[in-house]
């Protein structure tokens, strides 16, 4: 449904087409941003080990002394011996993470695509509600946003659904591991401790950063939908008691959000997060 809505605005004239490609380029650099430092840190992460083998394998040795990348060889219900199971454990290691980083850039990213459909037909409906066309009828071009409005907000409630507990999962959960990772690298001694805490604290502030922004992003945009009917000319129309109705009750109502269980995702979710 959302798809349809969003691809009907592309049909319009290149002035709405704008309107609607208007964030597609920040949407976008989030997106290759967020995955490049992802990718980044994960590398920097995993490349020592295996600059190891290639060393010992130039020396015509198999060499076993490295430390795995996630586990330290001690994060198991059993030993590792040092053998070429150890290696084996370290490439078990670098898929898992791999993986992580692409489940994790694919489902973040994706929240991000929805939220941009959202914003994009919600703006080019208040651009077409406040720069009609001379061709078109006020009240048939509002009884359309209307109806598209009820539509978004159902989609809006899908959503709401599916990521809520996900943003509230990572919100806990990535707050928990900046104190335990804070507790652990506190006398800054070890420079291994340092740089475990930077990668992870960097990539679980811009996980949540990511959420935040896109929340604060859909609730604007519903914010602009409802200044495109309130500036609009709705009130000279002579629209039907069920329209104006259904366009009282939009005005009346509080912006479209996304709720994770205890709070709307917005920048401020990402503020206390931080502090």
């Amino acid at each position: 449904m959302l798809n349809n809505l969003f691809e009907e605005e592309l049909t319009r004239n290149k002035k709405v087409q704008t309107v609607v490609f208007s964030a597609l380029r920040k949407t976008c650099t989030m997106a290759y941003g967020y995955f490049l430092v992802s990718s980044s840190l994960i590398l920097g992460y995993f490349m020592p080990p295996y600059f190891f083998i290639i060393r010992g394998l130039l020396h015509f040795h198999l060499t076993t002394n490295f430390t795995l990348p996630v586990s330290g060889g001690y994060g198991y219900f059993w030993t590792v011996p040092t053998n070429f199971l150890y290696h084996l454990h370290l490439l078990f290691e670098t898929t898992f993470a791999t993986l992580s980083i692409m489940t994790a850039c694919s489902v973040d990213n994706a929240f991000g695509f929805y939220v941009y459909q959202f914003s994009s037909t919600m703006r080019a409906m208040s651009f077409r509600l406040m720069h009609p066309l001379p061709t078109e009828k006020f009240l048939d071009l509002l009884r359309m946003c209307v109806s598209k409005h009820q539509r978004l907000m159902r989609c809006c409630d899908t959503l709401e659904h599916i990521y809520g507990p996900i943003v509230f999962w990572h919100v806990v959960s990535n707050a928990v591991l900046l104190c335990a990772l804070i507790y652990n690298v506190t006398p800054f001694s070890d420079f291994n401790n340092l740089y475990i805490f930077v990668s992870y604290a960097l990539i679980k502030l811009l996980q949540t950063f990511i959420y935040a922004y896109y929340g604060t992003v859909l609730t604007n945009a519903a914010e602009d939908f409802r200044n495109g009917i309130y500036f609009g000319e709705w009130l000279n129309s002579n629209l039907s008691r069920h329209v104006r109705t259904n366009v009282i009750l939009i005005m009346m109502q509080k912006p479209i959000t996304v709720s994770a269980f205890y709070s709307p995702v917005c920048i401020t979710m990402f503020t206390n997060v931080s502090i």
